[in-house]
């Protein structure tokens, strides 16, 4: 099944129709309100052994794709070696009797906003080769989803026309190939190190004052 869904290109509808729980986030004030939730998807347990073998393929053109700076989800690469470059520039700039500058961002509902045309743009460009790229296409396209909460759901399911689903295997590795050619261009933002972990990330300007 996973061969003929990889040289078919085509992942089956029926494995495309999600069940996303949602779950409170601990600590916020006010669970009235969407933003005090996290969605998670309940994949099919067939889509996700897919998913694991993709993956598996889709790392290997990893190098010459994604940015050194991206520690996230990459054999060899954590959290702590992220830290690890930050602190190292700043003590060596405090040597140096310059100043360091970090501003620390979370992109809100990153998953939720990759454009499915322009991942695979990125793709193409980076030298994945087609059938890799068409199925990652048709994995994302005709996605349905119902919503519950363990308790009650929705009763139908609802189409969905962007983003990955949060929960997947693939998810993570593809929102890295989709943000790095921000990571790549960071010093068009005039910072000096640009650090990021998923949709976590760390800009950092050295100057004299």
């Amino acid at each position: 099944m996973t061969d003929w869904s990889l040289c078919s290109h085509t992942l089956p509808t029926i494995l495309k129709r999600v069940h996303t729980m949602v779950i409170p986030k601990p600590g916020k004030p006010d669970y009235s309100v969407p933003k005090a939730y996290r969605m998670i998807s309940l994949l099919p347990t067939l889509s996700k052994t897919i998913e694991h073998v993709a993956l598996a393929r889709m790392t290997v053109f990893a190098p010459s794709c994604l940015s050194p700076l991206q520690f996230a989800c990459r054999k060899g690469y954590s959290p702590l070696d992220a830290m690890h470059l930050i602190l190292e520039k700043v003590h060596k700039a405090s040597n140096d009797n310059l100043y360091s500058s970090a501003l620390f961002l979370d992109v809100q509902g990153a998953f939720d906003k990759v454009l499915h045309q322009r991942l695979a743009e990125i793709m193409t460009t980076n030298n994945f080769p087609p059938h890799l790229v068409d199925w990652v296409q048709s994995y994302l396209s005709n996605r349905s989803v119902r919503i519950t909460d363990g308790a009650v759901s929705e009763p139908a399911f609802t189409p969905i026309q962007v983003g990955i689903p949060q929960g997947s295997p693939l998810s993570p590795f593809l929102f890295n190939v989709y943000s790095s050619p921000l990571c790549h261009n960071h010093q068009r933002l005039g910072v000096d190190l640009m650090v990021s972990y998923v949709d976590d990330y760390c800009l950092l300007a050295i100057s004299v004052s």
